[in-house]
């Protein structure tokens, strides 16, 4: 049976996923709308709400990686790949504990509080400073090429895996029942568990 994520890390992984994926559509709808467009309060709340779900969630999973390790790699891959998988693991981990932190400063300095799920008002930790909130803005904008990059990798990577590949690397990270292939069985001598052919029975003796 192929080795698997538990199940909390398989929920953590997708629950990461899925607010990534919707950080990065909002992050360009609200920078580039209009000027005063109605809504645009409404996206920043929500890209800042998502960003502090992947910030607790990203803590969370160093912190459970040292009680629920992941599992070991399926055999086909190359040792070189599981290297080359734990710098781009905590590379990711890196980026996504970076660009929540600096994106809540350069709001918290730019004097914009945080309403969480655009409903809950945060009160503001810290006093208005320009100079602050340009800083950490600047490191939040460069910090996206970094997401960008590590997201095309990782994609390149999966697609890599599960269809030149076929090492099963991606079940890793899908439930049991999902369609990627297990590890093949080991293959029963020709001999073993074979029932034996029926034999004529014995003549009787004359």
């Amino acid at each position: 049976m192929q080795s698997r994520y538990s199940n909390m890390n398989q929920a953590l992984h997708w629950i990461t996923a899925g607010c990534m994926f919707a950080i990065l559509p909002l992050a360009w709808v609200m920078v580039n709308a209009k000027e005063g467009a109605p809504f645009t309060g409404a996206l920043f709340n929500w890209h800042k709400t998502l960003g502090v779900i992947v910030l607790i969630v990203t803590a969370f999973r160093i912190v459970w990686r040292f009680f629920d390790p992941p599992p070991a790699y399926p055999p086909r891959v190359a040792a070189a790949d599981h290297t080359l998988a734990q710098i781009a693991y905590w590379l990711f981990f890196a980026v996504l504990i970076f660009m929540p932190v600096t994106g809540f400063l350069t709001s918290a300095y730019g004097g914009h509080p945080l309403k969480l799920f655009n409903w809950i008002p945060t009160p503001q930790p810290v006093g208005k400073d320009k100079e602050l909130s340009d800083f950490f803005g600047s490191l939040h904008i460069a910090g996206q090429w970094a997401v960008y990059a590590l997201i095309a990798l990782h994609l390149a990577a999966v697609v890599i895996h599960a269809i030149w590949g076929r090492d099963g690397l991606l079940g890793r990270m899908l439930p049991a029942s999902s369609v990627e292939p297990a590890e093949p069985p080991a293959t029963a001598p020709a001999s073993a568990d074979r029932r034996r052919a029926p034999q004529a029975p014995y003549a009787r003796a004359r």
